[in-house]
């Protein structure tokens, strides 16, 4: 019995590292079928949605689920992805202007814009995982990725050590990155948001026991 248990988990654990590898060479490649700038979103959020359907256990045909969603996300995800882009062009911009002007107020605003980028890579991760999770506009991914990185800093801390752990291991251990970086980091954004909600789902559930109690 605990041979077969053994087994199960051994078979389990590489067909996770098989379906990883293969999103990963995936997300390359339709990334670079969109010339890197129009393929990156598209694919993105194709190999975030393939993800989520084995995180629920579900079973489907790897390639033919990641050019479904491409195909399907390829505008609105571009959409997206040239939101993303502008602020996060604007931030750089700010980020460069404050750093050539030395003097106490720029220092400050410096240091704070550093800390809005960052906040505004949690927002992309969040907003990601909520488009591939949710049927909503854009506009309301992007506000509810905020309300979500406000209220839920364990989650957040998970993407961002998970990210630190991916760097680390993609740049000591050769290859690594080439087959398993980006669908990593998808399974780290997927699981801290499934998370997220979880907590979220939690507090509501507890709320309306409350306002029911009253």
């Amino acid at each position: 019995m605990q041979l077969g248990s053994f087994s199960n988990a051994v078979y389990t654990f590489c067909d996770w590292v098989a379906r990883l590898a293969y999103i990963n060479l995936l997300w390359i490649l339709f990334t670079l079928s969109g010339f890197v700038v129009f393929g990156i979103f598209p694919a993105t959020i194709a190999m975030l949605a393939t993800l989520r359907q084995f995180i629920r256990k579900n079973h489907p045909p790897v390639f033919q689920t990641f050019w479904h969603y491409y195909k399907k996300e390829f505008f609105n995800s571009n959409k997206l992805g040239l939101i993303i882009l502008v602020i996060g062009f604007i931030l750089y911009m700010n980020i460069n202007f404050l750093q050539s002007t030395p003097n106490e107020i720029s220092s400050f605003l410096f240091y704070s814009s550093i800390i809005m980028s960052c906040l505004y890579f949690l927002i992309i991760c969040y907003t990601m995982a909520s488009y591939v999770e949710f049927e909503q506009p854009i506009g309301t991914h992007i506000k509810n990725a905020l309300l979500i990185t406000i209220s839920s800093p364990i989650p957040s801390l998970y993407i961002i050590f998970g990210f630190a752990a991916v760097y680390f291991a993609v740049t000591y251990l050769s290859g690594l990155g080439f087959f398993f970086s980006i669908s990593i980091l998808g399974l780290v954004i997927l699981s801290s948001a499934n998370l997220a909600y979880k907590k979220i789902a939690k507090k509501q559930g507890h709320l309306s026991h409350q306002v029911e109690g009253s």
